[in-house]
């Protein structure tokens, strides 16, 4: 057991056999899963809550779940299984929500073929998964000799129609977030981070990174 949910924890630093509140290392573990499912609940719920869908069972099951691991007076292990499930039956929902709002916007995707690299002439890569943000870019830039490439986790925007009608949306520069700092040292263009796929910028790249929305 390790256990550093409050700040009232053994030694200032974690329980590790039993918690100063009462828990056990069950219940610790079932609060952890939960907590962490709900973190992916809230980032895919704010993405769709971006393109307009919301639902109000999802929000109210956020607030009873992040309730059940603050109180230290019910420590059921029936009724935290149950959120856990719970958690997991959110977690479809509000994917099934976010591919509603993807196609909604920007149509069905289909299987594409991608350039990978940079060509000549100025460019912008854009690393993340909020095809908005990606969108809203794509806009402001058509016209302007500018080339958009995706990096990372945006790979598969090439396959929504809506985004590869955009001319300037050239390809898809480097491979996945965690070569990140080698790959943007290397790209000579700005540097759009879009959600939480970002790790502390070098000092060689850090002046030509922006971020937009919730990113960290």
């Amino acid at each position: 057991m390790f256990c550093y949910q409050c700040e009232q924890t053994a030694g200032g630093t974690g329980c590790t056999k039993v918690g100063v509140c009462g828990k056990d290392e069950d219940i610790q573990s079932l609060q952890d899963i939960l907590i962490f499912g709900l973190k992916g609940i809230a980032a895919y719920a704010y993405h769709a809550r971006e393109l307009g869908q919301t639902d109000e069972q999802v929000d109210a099951f956020m607030h009873e779940a992040m309730f059940a691991t603050l109180t230290n007076v019910d420590f059921d292990l029936e009724r935290y299984l149950e959120l856990v499930l719970k958690a997991g039956e959110m977690n479809l929902r509000i994917m099934e929500m976010l591919n509603n709002a993807h196609t909604s916007a920007f149509g069905n995707p289909k299987p594409a073929t991608v350039a990978r690299g940079t060509k000549a002439g100025p460019g912008i890569v854009v690393t993340g998964h909020d095809l908005l943000d990606l969108y809203e870019l794509l806009k402001q830039a058509e016209g302007k000799g500018i080339n958009i490439y995706t990096h990372g986790e945006m790979l598969p925007a090439h396959g929504y129609p809506e985004l590869r009608k955009f001319k300037h949306l050239v390809g898809n520069y480097g491979t996945a977030w965690q070569n990140q700092k080698k790959e943007f040292d290397q790209f000579s263009g700005a540097i759009l981070v879009t959600t939480n796929c970002v790790m502390i910028p070098k000092d060689s790249y850090k002046d030509r990174m922006f971020t937009c929305g919730i990113a960290g």
